[in-house]
């Protein structure tokens, strides 16, 4: 069973509406930890874009995933327990998807370093 800093696969997700944030979440979070949520129909959820929570911190060269807001992160996040049967469940349907999501962001980070870099280097 991976780590969940090598894994993360519970925060990839194609839907806008995956992880729902209640009033006790908001309670909890600060102004930054709500700017990764937006509300649909009424309902508060996390941001999810390019197939990923954008809480979710990846570092694609070494494989690693964080949570940026994991002190504050929702109830239903922390409910998951690493290792339990959803937690199998969601790394085997959603490996793919985390891969997919690992690939882009090192594209978009190598596209950013190309960009910076001065001509003539």
């Amino acid at each position: 069973m991976p780590e969940c800093t090598d894994c993360g696969a519970c925060c990839f997700n194609e839907h806008y509406a995956y992880v729902r944030v209640f009033a006790v979440d908001v309670e909890r979070m600060d102004g930054r930890a709500l700017a990764f949520t937006h509300v649909v129909d009424g309902q508060r959820y996390m941001r999810f874009e390019n197939g990923r929570c954008m809480a979710l911190g990846l570092d694609p060269q070494a494989g690693r995933v964080a949570c940026t807001i994991h002190p504050q992160r929702p109830d239903v996040c922390r409910w998951l327990e690493r290792g339990s049967g959803e937690c199998r469940s969601q790394i085997a349907a959603k490996w793919p998807t985390r891969e997919a999501g690992m690939a882009a962001e090192a594209a978009r980070a190598a596209t950013a370093a190309a960009c910076s870099t001065p001509r003539g280097s």
